[in-house]
């Protein structure tokens, strides 16, 4: 054969490979729960997506190992061998994947890697005979067949002396057009059978346009906060684990004001005179952490009790938090007062999707504007509204600390100070001491107006019926562990999750506590403390009640993409969005030589996934 038909048989057999291998991922949507709810539309978007998505993975070993031995040496069964003995492999993997994800809900990557190979991974992963010659039949069949298909490959071509290159290439260019534009639309419209259908494909990362498509007018603003989820609801889901049981006790108000971007060590008595003061006479939480390095996760945390891992899954199945369900139950009167919009990310529609008149945008030209005015619409809600008709549920979402716009005409209290956060000075060698002092200045702002709150409350005699939680969704780092890092979301060490933590309960006593709590406390103790909710917190959250003081070892941090697990001594075990697996000490040093527990992680990752069916 001339080294021109060794490529035109090798790209039959390429068309081949990418059924087969689409077909696989076929199965694993087949074998899943997920098959429930599938209707024509979504099954039309996950074949196009899964052929797609097979065309790139068998492309690679096309490109790279077939083309450059069927060119440079015009050898067709080595061109054929070799490409096949990669196709073998990938399916083989393709195949053992399929039951990782069956398990663990997530695709092969670093954590079960170190599962198998980590110290006692034997223990986990235990095979007797029938399951080895289970995988050595399946390896032959793979090997065995995919021989068949270059025979079939080189009869396809010698039957009709031709290939059909650039129609199956423009197929397989629109599928994947044709799959990424239809995913965009569905995650706008939030159409389960095409969004939850996705993560069945390995490594898939369809596009999402929600920005895009409000500016194009398919939908408005409004629309995101809305939802119909149909018949199905949560399939594959099962969250709760046990239907809640509820004592009947005094309802009690609360409030939970939430600082964006909260550095742990500017809760103090000269930055934050007010908070720190109502802090000296209500219970404080020295060791709390954030459920993430960013909003998008860290208020999820706070309100399901679970990890933002489950988001898009709790998003397209209309699943909101228990805590809220409860409070509608509970005739609550739910009030939001967020400075930065609740529409993105998308809150609104989240967690308040159910409750009539949601406020979900404050008005206002800068920062510190809409977080003054929020605070006026707080004290404006106490004094208007019979708040002792019934119990009421505040969320105040201050942002100046976020986004450094502190007031020019306000006196600066910490000099010197930058008039601006001057992103493109930041380097590992600078002086921090004036950008600190802004945040410093900001928080000092944001100070404030929650002593007006505060002042409100108690002016109202509101504190003898009201839980405060006072706390930052996430921290704010400024070179502390010095590796240049400034801000947020872009690591897992304690300047970016570590957040200070006040409660004020009815009748409560000035306390600190050392043992470390976390974001995923805040809703299975509200629930319990303020409505009377019984049962174990670990059948609806993640979390435990603050007044455990047990050990929240393995906490996770982070989301789908990008999570990791703080273990003892603030050890920090990252999977990253490649897969792979990284660990580091609290200062954000690698920990080459640190070895992982294979039951302790396969724990924490079935722990992770407890609220799939």
């Amino acid at each position: 054969m001339s080294k021109k038909e060794i490529v035109k048989v090798g790209f039959i057999y390429y068309v081949l490979s990418t059924l087969v291998v689409s077909i696989q991922f076929l199965f694993y949507l087949l074998n899943s729960p997920q098959l429930e709810y599938m209707d024509f539309s979504g099954m039309f978007f996950f074949v196009t997506a899964a052929i797609s998505q097979a065309a790139l993975f068998t492309l690679i070993p096309f490109l790279l190992v077939f083309l450059p031995v069927a060119l440079i040496t015009g050898k067709d069964k080595l061109s054929y061998a070799l490409y096949l003995i990669f196709i073998v492999l990938e399916e083989i993997l393709l195949y053992i994947n399929g039951f990782v994800f069956s398990l663990y809900k997530f695709h092969i990557n670093g954590f079960v890697l170190s599962l198998y190979f980590g110290e006692g991974g034997d223990e986990i992963f235990t095979f007797d005979f029938m399951v080895y010659l289970k995988i050595t039949a399946v390896v032959v069949f793979v090997l065995v067949g995919n021989v068949l298909l270059v025979m079939a490959a080189r009869k396809i071509y010698k039957q009709f002396n031709k290939i059909y290159f650039v129609p199956c290439l423009s197929v397989m260019i629109f599928f994947l057009l044709f799959s990424n534009l239809f995913h965009a639309y569905a995650a706008v419209v939030q159409k389960q059978s095409v969004i939850k259908s996705s993560s069945h494909i390995p490594y898939y990362f369809p596009l999402t346009a929600n920005r895009l498509m409000i500016k194009l007018g398919v939908i408005t603003p409004d629309d995101l906060v809305t939802a119909d989820f149909g018949k199905n609801g949560n399939v594959g889901l099962k969250y709760p684990l046990k239907k809640l049981e509820v004592d009947s006790v005094s309802r009690k108000n609360i409030v939970v004001i939430v600082i964006d971007s909260w550095n742990y060590n500017s809760m103090n008595p000269e930055a934050m005179p007010n908070v720190y003061s109502f802090s000296s006479k209500n219970a404080v939480y020295e060791n709390h952490l954030s459920s993430s390095n960013g909003t998008r996760g860290s208020i999820f945390g706070m309100f399901f009790g679970t990890s933002s891992y489950y988001w898009t899954d709790f998003d397209v199945s209309g699943v909101t938090p228990l805590l809220v369900d409860e409070l509608q139950k509970e005739n609550y009167a739910i009030k939001t007062f967020p400075s930065a919009t609740l529409q993105n990310p998308n809150f609104a529609k989240l967690l308040f999707y159910k409750v009539p008149g949601i406020n979900a945008n404050t008005n206002g030209a800068t920062t510190f504007d809409r977080d003054r005015q929020l605070t006026k619409d707080f004290v404006s809600f106490v004094d208007t509204s019979k708040v002792g008709d019934k119990p009421f549920f505040a969320f105040l979402f201050y942002d100046l600390a976020h986004s450094f716009e502190c007031p020019k005409d306000r006196a600066r209290k910490f000099t010197p100070s930058w008039d601006f956060a001057d992103y493109m000075k930041l380097n590992n060698d600078m002086d921090p001491t004036p950008f600190w002092n802004l945040y410093l200045n900001c928080v000092n702002a944001i100070d404030s107006l929650a002593g007006v709150v505060l002042n409100k409350l108690e002016e109202k005699g509101l504190l003898e019926n009201t839980i405060v939680v006072i706390t930052g969704d996430h921290g704010q780092e400024f070179n502390e562990n010095h590796k240049n890092y400034w801000g947020h979301g872009s690591n897992y060490t304690y300047p970016q999750i570590h957040v200070p933590f006040i409660v004020h309960r009815p009748g409560g006593k000035a306390e600190r506590h050392t043992y470390r709590t976390t974001h995923y406390d805040v809703s299975p103790t509200l629930m319990r403390e303020a409505m009377g909710v019984k049962g174990d917190p670990q059948d609806y959250s993640m979390g435990r009640l603050l007044t455990d003081s047990t050990f929240r070892n393995w906490h996770v941090v982070g989301d789908n993409l990008n999570f990791a697990f703080i273990v003892e001594d603030n050890v920090i075990i990252e999977k990253k969005p490649s897969g792979s697996l990284e660990i580091y000490d609290a200062q954000l040093n690698p920990l080459d030589n640190y070895k992982v527990k294979s039951k302790d992680l396969n724990q924490a990752i079935l722990n992770l996934n407890k609220f799939y069916k």
